[in-house]
């Protein structure tokens, strides 16, 4: 009777250990550094606001979809979600920005990792001037 306890115990830490094992040979994309040397800046409507998972952290990260000059639309990442919640900062699609940032290749796309957007005579600011986040 007390055997099947304990097949049940062995049983869930081999698949949790599996699992981790698994988990741990995922290779992970490096993360781009922030080049102030590359340094730009991105004017245009938004197109779309979301929160999803940082790719950075790993915790929920705000993201705002950008129309540039020729057409074409590119993600920009601001910050972690919370952060940005802090300056009670509400974009709507169709606010024209002016975001200081970085263009990279991430995941496979271009990206631009905000150091501060611009609305109007609001600043709101997500990295120091040397680019390391303020998060």
């Amino acid at each position: 009777m007390r055997t099947w306890p304990v097949a049940a115990l062995v049983l869930v830490v081999l698949v949790v250990t599996l699992h981790a094992s698994g988990v741990q040979n995922v290779p992970n994309e490096a993360v781009p550094k922030y080049d102030k040397a590359v340094e730009a800046v991105f004017i245009g409507p938004v197109e779309d606001v979301h929160d999803r998972i940082y790719p950075v952290s790993g915790g929920m990260g705000s993201h705002l979809m950008l129309k540039q000059a020729d057409g074409s639309v590119i993600e920009v990442h601001l910050a972690l979600s919370k952060f940005v919640n802090r300056y009670d900062l509400v974009v709507h699609q169709g606010d024209v920005l002016e975001v200081t940032g970085v263009k990279v290749k991430f995941k496979g796309a271009d990206t631009i990792f905000a150091r501060r957007i611009k609305r109007g005579n609001d600043e709101f600011l997500f990295r120091d001037n040397d680019g390391k986040p303020l998060w």
